[in-house]
């Protein structure tokens, strides 16, 4: 089983260290990491034989620059054949042995989340009025993060997108686990379909949907399965971090449930830096 772990960053460099050590179990395996230009690189991978770093953009958070970072990663790694190609952020985590994820991995399938048409949490405005991606929209206070605010709400006035390039949309979480044959349909339609790729450009969090779209509007004769990230999202901010309380649940269950259905996860995110204790907990389970 020869597996492309994609991997997008711009901190945590001791966790994502921890992270990348976990999955270098086989010479097979392949790390295709994206760091955030704004962010400093990692030293700690020199002596990396299997691993490369792409090309770096400017990611900005619910914009387009995330997608263009992922977009990247799929060039790179289907540059060489895998069987699989996995997406994860930097602050993922195995919660189950890696025997785990090989044995699913040999049933075939995609592991991807796709639900069909807008909902209550994936609202027809991400896509529907023009989003610009040159701001961090979490920051509030920020002079620029305010007039690009302003900016939109009046554009909405002015700008609507009417004409959708797909037949029905779909949207999942960001994170998946694809075939090569798969990513390969999915790298071929971006070249072809310019207008597609544009149209997104200006959606928000257009990395929900950008993927997730492609495949349900495909005639793709494949198992669609849930994607195996575990992330809580009952707190504020959101997610959550991984504690002692997660460790528990996972221990207990190995089916759980979300807007997409039923799924078992065998990464949770988020860890960071500091989660050293909390990683060696899971380790002690593992063995």
């Amino acid at each position: 089983m020869k597996i492309a772990y994609l991997i997008t960053a711009y901190n945590n460099y001791e966790h994502l260290k921890r992270l990348v050590d976990s999955l270098n179990d086989s010479k097979e395996n392949f790390f295709f990491i994206h760091i955030d230009q704004k962010s400093p690189m990692p030293n700690c991978f020199s002596d990396y034989k299997n691993l490369i770093f792409v090309k770096r953009r400017k990611v900005w958070w619910g914009g387009w620059s995330h997608l263009g970072a992922i977009i990247d990663l799929i060039k790179a790694a289907l540059k060489v054949e895998f069987d699989y190609y996995i997406l994860l952020s930097g602050v993922d985590y195995p919660i189950r042995p890696n025997s785990f994820l090989y044995n699913k991995l040999k049933n075939g399938g995609e592991y991807i989340n796709l639900i069909k048409g807008f909902q209550q949490h994936k609202s027809e405005s991400r896509v529907k009025y023009f989003h610009f991606d040159s701001f961090d929209r979490r920051n509030r206070k920020s002079y620029r993060t305010r007039f690009f605010s302003f900016l939109e709400k009046k554009l909405r006035n002015l700008y609507i997108k009417k004409e959708y390039p797909f037949f029905h949309i779909y949207h999942g979480s960001t994170w998946w686990a694809l075939s090569h044959d798969t990513l390969a349909y999915i790298d071929k339609f971006i070249k072809e379909n310019p207008t597609y790729v544009k149209f997104f450009k200006s959606s928000w969090c257009p990395e929900e949907s950008f993927i997730p779209t492609i495949l349900g509007n495909s005639d793709l004769e494949v198992s669609y399965l849930n994607n195996l990230t575990f992330t809580d999202w009952n707190s504020n901010p959101a997610p959550a971090l991984i504690d002692e309380s997660h460790l528990v649940l996972f221990s207990n269950q190995e089916e759980f449930d979300s807007v997409y259905g039923n799924y078992t996860p065998f990464f949770a995110r988020k860890f960071n830096d500091d989660s050293l204790a909390i990683i060696k907990k899971i380790e002690d389970q593992l063995r």
